[in-house]
């Protein structure tokens, strides 16, 4: 052994000792406590739990400070979480009870200006506050307790009612969050907080706070963070007005018809399945709701669906496809699905108007067979209509003969 280490056993041992003795308490608070970097005492604790013979811990060592340092160290020293980790602590219950009373009394006083004001943190407060409220033992610092004792409720509502240095008035923060709001659909105000780079808690906690006392504002940094965002990026996307509720019903039921179902059409705008159901039977939308089926459509309009249930459900319920539709009528109330025959259309067939609606259906892709099926159509029928009169139909491998 060299002459400048010890034996590390005793040292160990002790530690072990300490750790019985409180057994909450985290090895790092040992360590603090005892000066010693708190990876030092972990890997001495570690490597002679791993040592494979009692030779090998045995020849494990220490430097003497590090040594002297832990063994001087005792339990009866160390923090303990009857006495709420805090050295000399008092019963909280007399300073909680004080506390409540003054909040009872001045319900424009806050926790945490009560907090501030006898120097501990909000939320050591709040944890007191429920834990008295509970029935349950709570233990403060005596300084502490002394200190929330002797609050002056008149300096506390002075306090109150003045703006901080660092603050700024949160309503010009309000009104622009209303106008983001209103440019873009999707626009929440927590990812309109995390793309400024501001903690979503903050923000709520800052406006909760504007409610229950006005003159409260929030700190001039977050407030210059927010009021400097002048565009959102995606998700969100900017609102278009003319999109109406009719609309947006009229895309999710088109979806479904071409084969999606609202899983799939919620998973491609980032939204639940079980709010597209609400929607289709009350459709009343929200920001988050028209930029979900937005999304979708622009992402799903174009290609078919993988469920012929969703299909079938659709079709039964006699929904327009996205091919009857176009961008310019579909969010018309007024307006009726293209090449759809439905109750309202009551007019008589005539080779005319087969004639016209075959054209309409074929230039957008569909087969002879398909547009057919689109009308309600079967071939003998069609023939029926027509009589002998021969109709060919668009141009090139795609036109009709009959």
């Amino acid at each position: 052994m060299r002459a400048d280490r010890t034996a590390a056993t005793p040292v160990i041992e002790h530690v072990r000792h300490l750790i019985a003795q409180r057994p909450h308490l985290p090895v790092a608070a040992i360590a603090r406590y005892a000066g010693v970097a708190s990876s030092t005492l972990k890997s001495l604790l570690r490597d002679t739990r791993h040592e494979k013979s009692q030779d090998q811990a045995q020849d494990r060592t220490v430097s003497p400070t590090i040594a002297q340092r832990l063994l001087s160290v005792r339990a009866v020293d160390l923090p303990c979480r009857d006495r709420g980790y805090g050295g000399r602590s008092t019963d909280a219950t007399p300073a909680i009870r004080h506390v409540q009373t003054l909040l009872s009394a001045h319900p424009a006083l806050s926790q945490a200006a009560v907090a501030r004001a006898a120097g501990i943190s909000p939320s050591t407060l709040a944890a007191a506050l429920h834990d008295v409220t509970a029935g349950r033992p709570r233990r403060i610092q005596q300084a502490a307790a002394q200190r929330l004792l002797v609050l002056d409720p008149d300096l506390l509502l002075i306090a109150a009612l003045t703006r901080r240095s660092d603050t700024t008035d949160l309503q010009q923060v309000i009104d622009h969050l209303h106008n983001l709001q209103l440019r873009y659909d999707r626009a929440s105000r927590s990812f309109i907080a995390r793309t400024a780079g501001v903690k979503p808690s903050t923000l709520s906690c800052a406006l909760l706070d504007h409610v229950r006392n006005p003159r409260r504002g929030i700190y001039t940094a977050i407030a210059q963070r927010i009021l400097a965002l002048k565009d959102l990026p995606p998700p969100a996307c900017p609102r278009r007005i003319q999109i109406t509720d009719t609309g947006l019903l009229r895309r999710l039921q088109a979806l479904c018809t071409a084969g999606w179902t609202l899983k799939n059409i919620g998973a491609a705008g980032g939204i639940s399945a079980k709010t597209l159901t609400a929607f289709i039977g009350h459709p009343h939308s929200t920001p988050a709701l028209r930029g979900a089926i937005l999304a979708a459509w622009e992402e799903l309009a174009h290609q078919p669906g993988p469920s012929p249930a969703a299909r079938q459900r659709a079709q039964a319920k006699a929904w327009a496809p996205p091919l009857a539709w176009d961008n310019e009528t579909i969010d018309d109330p007024a307006t009726s699905p293209n090449g759809i025959r439905t109750p309202a259309h009551q007019s008589p067939w005539t080779p005319d108007l087969l004639h016209h609606e075959l054209s309409f259906l074929t230039h957008l892709g569909l087969s002879k067979a398909q547009a057919l099926k689109r009308l309600g159509l079967g071939t003998r029928r069609a023939h029926q209509i027509l009589g002998h009169t021969a109709l060919t139909v668009g141009k090139g491998p795609r036109s009709i003969s009959m």
